[in-house]
């Protein structure tokens, strides 16, 4: 899968699509909640797949073989997803050498997202869009410059680069994920941190 393929799909849907939460509201195009909970049964269980990363202005990516995640009744759950991947957000330069590294020797999470539908007319016939929403990734104790800080990775949702697609009839989910910003003691670092762009590609099946 081409890496902004999630950019042209969403460009050409964009007009036909509104998100739905599951909190709901009164928008003509809410999907019910009889549709959402067939979209989170049809979607539940194990997968397997890709990870892809890379920052703003990466030429190249890294990736990940045979990441494993899961969805459940509420959320998306990528197991041990690497941590180490976020340095790659840090700016080069000597100045930040100890951040990168401290991120990079991070150990990995199960990073959990929460989710949303997109509204589409053909709803799971085959497919349906998704709002992505990790949430944040804290690196507790992280060790720069010999002194102990707490790290915080935001992720940005409700964005193009933010979406996931399951394939109803191939039973497929991709998603695709990017980060929003770096707080180091709960304070944003600005000027440090490039935003990286994750995709989750399954195997195929």
């Amino acid at each position: 899968m081409k890496w902004n393929k999630w950019v042209v799909v969403f460009m050409a849907l964009c007009t036909m699509l509104t998100v739905t939460s599951c909190l709901g509201d009164d928008d003509k195009y809410e999907l019910s909640q009889d549709e959402m909970k067939q979209a989170m049964k049809a979607m539940k269980g194990t997968y397997t797949g890709k990870l892809k990363w890379q920052a703003t202005s990466g030429v190249k990516y890294d990736s990940l073989n045979n990441v494993s995640y899961t969805v459940n009744d509420t959320a998306i759950i990528i197991h041990n997803f690497p941590v180490s991947s976020l340095a790659a957000g840090v700016l080069e330069g000597s100045a930040n050498d100890s951040l990168r590294n401290a991120i990079k020797a991070a150990p990995a999470q199960d990073l959990v997202c929460a989710i949303s539908f997109y509204y589409n007319e053909n709803f799971l016939n085959p497919h349906c869009l998704l709002n992505i929403m990790p949430y944040s990734i804290f690196i507790k104790n992280a060790e720069i410059n010999t002194r102990k800080y707490e790290l915080q990775v935001n992720f940005l949702n409700n964005n193009p680069n933010s979406m996931g697609y399951f394939n109803n009839e191939r039973k497929t989910l991709e998603i695709n994920m990017r980060t929003y910003n770096l707080m180091v003691n709960r304070q944003e670092q600005v000027g440090i941190y490039k935003t990286v762009y994750f995709q989750l590609s399954p195997n195929d099946k």
